[in-house]
């Protein structure tokens, strides 16, 4: 009998989904493990193993009420399926376990909703297993992890890691012949020794869990004529990024029971090396007495430059490593390409971890339970790089590492930017408990996926699914479209508010500690005090993480909003003020429009004047030479005159009186005269247009 302390959701009901597999599904106690991932989804579509059944149960979660459906597999598996691997192009599905591999092809999708083959109720699904002929041979060895590989162009490549230390590389198109084998220590590759597994299961140096890095590009030494070396190439672009992408090298990093953590180089191209370089172990900065644990459960690396390593041990501690070279100089990669492909085994590397943070999971709500541990497993969120899940058998956890975000838009800036030096605190919540008031009452998690809908799916042995939302914490901040033309005058509030009031209250209302969803089992043995003790820790703990902090918000709300109050009102002053100084503007606006109508009216008569006079002085330009010719001409008759009185007036004298009569002499006199005032007149004109024209 199940009890659900918590209630639901509020989506539970809405998927048929959920009660069919709280019917079929049911793990009994002594296959209990918290080590199972028995929920996958593939696109909008959750899956869901079936113990029982053996098969895959399917349903869309855009659409609730639409059709789950059964794929059934052609050829079930005879052991326990304990994980869902889902490649990336989303075409297959690996079932591993202890046992075996095997991968699962899915029907394609169609219609409204998209659903698989049509929508039929029940589909028979190909299957085909992977080292089958090579596990059963070999009934002492174990499957420990599987994965696919990410450098698979064709998505077809899996990496399964064994319990004699060794991690082979299969292909679908050869299930059987391994296409790498990499031996995790020293030792003949291939060679299984049933001693050397119990050894290193003893000493605690058996390899338990892997994952990969980020990918880089290797290093070409191309010598000699390029033509004679065929570097010209006639493919087009998409060929190009293919064969770039299939020479990726994809570095592995394995983690051993006893905490120390390897990688080598992997590739899927032709350059492959026929013999892997193991580097390790690698150093972790700052040391400590133990190596951070000997208790070692689980691996996750977190996807960014440099990558981050979350190493979980089963005492409930998660080590954030980040991944640095001290000596590679390189930016593209933090991993030293090997110089030579036929290298032997080597553990010297200058690559070391910074155990940046650590961090201590509340695993139990008992009140006297300290000692407990469990086996963690880590789970990466695909709806963004900076979260992780992490599921045991008590509950489950979500860790944002906000390092992560920090390095991610580090990488984007210019090679020369600095990093600041400041602490970038990770945020846990406890989304799920079920160890409550008594041991007994532990209920595994047996699955655990989240969607792209922002939603976490939590499937518990007993056949109960949770769908839980991620936290508001763990939601993307708004980013506000602003408008650059508004923007470049900035706001008064904010030079007298220099301080994001948003961060503010996001720090404020920040909690060390939350409320997880209760789930247990069997409560018979269950009394009273233990129930109103769990009753007073979940009370005290939204009283002093959930209600107090929202009180301080508040209050800091009601403060800012009293502030704007009086910053609004101060606004509305200055802004009454500005409408009266604009009105006097405008009427001084409206003055000075007049002013310049009559003053533009006044210059187009002075430009009309100009213009005429303009007309009349290139008039007189034209007639100026004609009155210096008779200028001149009258000068001439001037000066003949003169001489032809100075000679009668000297024949008078001398000779005889002047035979001229009286009227001869008033005539020539009146027309002298004429002549003289026409000669005054012109002489003046000509003095007057010399000023004018500054002659």
């Amino acid at each position: 009998m199940s009890t659900n302390m918590a209630g639901r959701t509020g989506r539970d009901a809405a998927y048929p989904l959920f009660e069919k597999i709280s019917n079929k599904f049911n793990i009994s106690s002594s296959k209990k493990s918290s080590n199972r991932q028995l929920l996958s989804v593939v696109d909008d579509a959750l899956l869901c193993w079936s113990p029982e059944d053996c098969c895959l149960f399917s349903q869309v979660l855009d659409v609730p009420t639409s059709t789950v459906q059964t794929l059934a597999l052609s050829r079930p598996p005879v052991w326990e399926v304990e994980q869902l691997l889902r490649n990336r192009n989303r075409s297959c599905l690996a079932l591993a376990g202890s046992r075996g591999v095997v991968v699962v092809y899915l029907p394609l999708r169609s219609g409204t909703p998209p659903l698989f083959d049509h929508g039929k109720e029940a589909i028979t699904c190909k299957v085909e297993y992977v080292a089958e002929h090579f596990l059963t041979c070999h009934p002492k060895l174990e499957v420990v992890s599987a994965a696919w590989h990410p450098g698979s162009l064709e998505n077809i490549h899996i990496v399964i890691l064994s319990s004699d230390n060794c991690l082979r590389i299969y292909s679908l198109s050869s299930t059987e012949i391994p296409e790498q084998t990499i031996a995790i220590g020293p030792g003949e590759v291939g060679v299984i020794n049933s001693s050397s597994i119990t050894c290193n299961s003893a000493l605690g140096e058996d390899a338990i869990a892997f994952d990969f890095g980020v990918p880089f590009e290797p290093v070409k030494c191309v010598s000699g004529n390029p033509v004679s070396n065929h570097s010209f190439s006639y493919m087009n672009d998409e060929e190009e990024g293919q064969i770039r992408y299939v020479q990726l090298q994809w570095p592995i990093f394995i983690l051993l029971s006893n905490g120390e953590v390897y990688y080598t180089n992997t590739s899927l191209g032709c350059n492959r090396p026929p013999v892997h370089q193991l580097y390790g172990p690698l150093s972790m900065i700052p040391a400590c007495e133990d190596n951070y644990g000997l208790d070692s459960c689980s691996l996750l690396v977190l996807q960014c430059s440099p990558p981050i390593l979350v190493i979980a041990t089963a005492g409930g501690q998660l080590h954030h490593c980040v991944v640095i070279d001290t000596k590679y100089k390189d930016n593209s990669t933090v991993f030293p390409p090997s110089a030579s492909s036929d290298l032997q085994f080597s553990l010297q590397t200058s690559v070391k971890l910074h155990v940046y943070e650590t961090v201590e999971l509340e695993l139990s709500l008992l009140p006297d339970d300290q000692g407990f541990t469990t086996p963690l497993l880590l789970h990466p969120d695909p709806t963004t790089p900076t979260r992780y899940l992490v599921s045991h058998e008590a509950g489950v956890h979500t860790v944002t590492v906000s390092l992560v975000e920090k390095l991610l838009n580090y990488s984007e800036l210019p090679d020369d930017a600095g990093f600041t030096e400041s602490e970038f605190p990770c945020v846990v919540d406890h989304v799920l408990c079920t160890r409550l008031v008594t041991p007994a009452t532990l209920l595994p998690v047996v699955g655990l996926v989240a969607s792209a809908c922002h939603s976490l799916f939590i499937l518990l042995a007993s056949g109960k699914v949770f769908a839980v939302p991620l936290p508001s914490a763990f939601l993307p901040e708004l980013i506000e479209h602003t408008n650059p033309e508004i923007d470049l005058v900035p706001s008064p509030l904010r030079k007298v508010h220099t301080e994001n009031f948003e961060n503010h209250i996001r720090s404020t209302l920040q909690r060390t500690t939350s409320q997880p969803l209760l789930a247990s089992g069997s409560t018979g043995n269950v009394t009273h005090s233990k129930c109103i003790s769990l009753l007073n820790r979940v009370l005290m703990t939204l009283r002093t993480n959930y209600m107090q902090p929202q009180k301080v918000a508040k209050m800091d709300m009601d403060k800012r909003s009293d502030i704007l109050v009086q910053q609004k009102q101060r606004l509305k002053d200055d802004l009454e003020a500005l409408q009266a100084r604009k009105k006097a503007l405008t009427e001084k606006a409206h003055e000075l429009a007049e002013k310049y109508e009559n003053a533009n009216e006044k210059k187009c008569l002075l430009i009309g004047s100009e213009k005429k006079m303009m007309q009349e002085l290139e008039t007189m330009q034209t007639h100026i030479p004609g009155l210096l010719n008779q200028l001149k001409q009258i000068k001439e008759k001037e000066k003949l005159t003169s001489q032809m009185e100075a000679h009668h007036t000297s024949e008078a004298a001398g000779h005889q009186v002047s035979s001229i009569s009286e009227n001869q002499l008033k005539t020539l006199s009146e027309a002298l005269s004429k002549e003289g005032e026409k000669l005054v007149s012109l002489t003046q004109k000509v003095n007057q247009a010399k000023q004018e024209f500054h002659l």
